[in-house]
Order: C-alpha cells, then structure tokens, then sequence
C-alpha cells in the first residue's frame, strides 16, 4: 500500500483507476468539496451533504444519517455496477465509516482508495467562517482531534492507497485516471453486470452503525495512464464502439451488447 502519491516536481500526483472507490478524509472545512469540485466530474462526485439534502430537503438536519448513507451506498453500487469512478465527499473520519466503503469496494472487487486532508486547524475554521452554511468550531476542533488518529492508523486498515494531501499541495495537486475494466475469475470482462436489474439484488445490508461524533456533515494493479489528468478524462471520453484509433479501449458495455442477457440479477458527513 502506497503512503504518498508520486510527485512529479513540485506537484503532487494521485494516479487512480475507473472504477473505484475514492473516499476524501478530512474534518469539515478542510477543502474536499472544493478539491472534488476542481478534479472530478460532477457525476462523480458522491456527496454526503446532497445525499441527506435529497432525503430530508436539508442537508444539515442530523437526524437522517442512517437514510442519508442508505442513498450513498445506494448510488455507489449503481455506478460500481456500471464501471464507474465513485469519489466520496464525506468526512470519513470514523473507522466504520471507512469499513463499511472499505467493504463495499472489495464487494465489487475494485480499489479502495483514501485522500486524506492534512491541514491546520486554523485553515479549516477560517473556511468554516467563510462560507453561508457554517459548522461552528467546536464540531471542527472535535472532528480534527479525531482526525489525528486517523492519520496514525488508517494504514493498518487495508486500503490499497493512502495519499496525505498537505495545504501546499491543494493549488497544485493533479490527477491521473485510468480506465480498468473489471475481471470476472475467470479473467473476462464483467460485462453482465451491467445487464442486473438493480430491482433484483439481493437483500440489503444491513443499516450503518455510526459513531457518536456529532457533526454538521460528514488490490488491484493499476493500468497505465491513458489522461494527463483529471480534465483530459473529461475531455476525451473512451472511444465509441467500432474505433479503430490506436490504443482504443473498447468498454464493457460494448461486449455485453448483443449478448445473452442474465436472467438474474460514521456518523459523519
């Protein structure tokens, strides 16, 4: 397991694959949602906040984790099924809540990867001030206390990568993604997975046991590059079918056309 992301001169380097799943760490005003925001696509980003939002028209209101993290888990099996990026803005700072993304990674048998936000205390209570919604220094003094201890022992917990973004490397960090198809065991492309009927899954697991932190929000080998950086994926989507360009990757979905279709299918924020 990776401790650091590479460096290529003075920035920092966080080479991930599609799919897997990202999980941003960090005590609330640290920066993920900004650094989400700035090297990921919307659509693959998985907010905490928007998700209890969606459930309860107010992402502050606390008494909806459980439905909240219901919509999370939700959403990151829909897109994991369909060999997507899953990006996690949450504050993961709980080791249950990492456990459980942790576990829900290795059910779909794609990386688990943490960022984790290492930033002075003043930094994230100066963000905190900034912005309409604030989550007061108290939850945030409480949330970077915990956060300590994260960074001391999240390398025991089986991650395939851990990357500590400081406050010198957020203006300057890049991203590198490439694309991984997932295997089967048999060493073919998992392209029936993207027939299953979500309907038809089997039963859901069990709800989240969250931790008593009170606050306002919360291995496989990777592929060459095939993008510079985060923008370069969003420029230069995978090629259509039928390409011939050189070096094309032909997706999963495309060898699942035509094909039998199966008939089955942290108290953070």
């Amino acid at each position: 397991m990776d401790t650091s992301s590479q460096a290529a001169g003075n920035h920092k380097v966080l080479r991930l694959v599609r799919p897997s799943v990202v999980v941003l760490c960090g005590p609330a005003g640290c920066g993920k949602s900004t650094f989400a925001a700035k090297h990921f696509r919307p659509t693959q980003v998985i907010s905490s906040d928007q998700c209890r939002g969606m459930v309860c028209d107010d992402e502050r209101d606390q008494r909806f984790q459980d439905q909240a993290f219901a919509l999370l888990d939700f959403l990151l099996d829909l897109r994991l099924d369909l060999n997507r990026l899953c990006v996690v803005d949450s504050t993961a700072i709980t080791q249950s809540a990492r456990r459980s993304l942790l576990d829900r990674a290795r059910r779909h048998r794609v990386p688990c990867v943490a960022v984790l936000f290492d930033v002075s205390l003043q930094t994230c209570l100066a963000h905190d001030q900034a912005r309409p919604r604030t989550v007061g220094p108290n939850i945030i003094e409480r949330q970077y206390e915990l956060f300590q201890q994260v960074k001391a022992g999240i390398g025991q917990e089986g991650l395939e990568q851990v990357v500590v973004l400081r406050e010198e490397d957020l203006d300057n960090a890049q991203v590198e993604i490439a694309f991984r198809p997932v295997m089967d065991r048999s060493g073919a492309l998992a392209a029936g997975r993207h027939a299953r009927p979500p309907e038809r899954r089997g039963p859901r697991p069990a709800p989240r046991q969250h931790g008593s932190v009170n606050t306002a929000s919360e291995g496989s080998p990777a592929a060459a590059p095939d993008q510079s950086d985060s923008s370069a994926d969003v420029a230069h989507p995978e090629p259509a079918e039928g390409s011939n360009a050189p070096g094309a990757v032909t997706h999963p979905a495309a060898a699942a056309r035509g094909a039998p279709q199966p008939s089955g299918g942290d108290g953070t924020s």
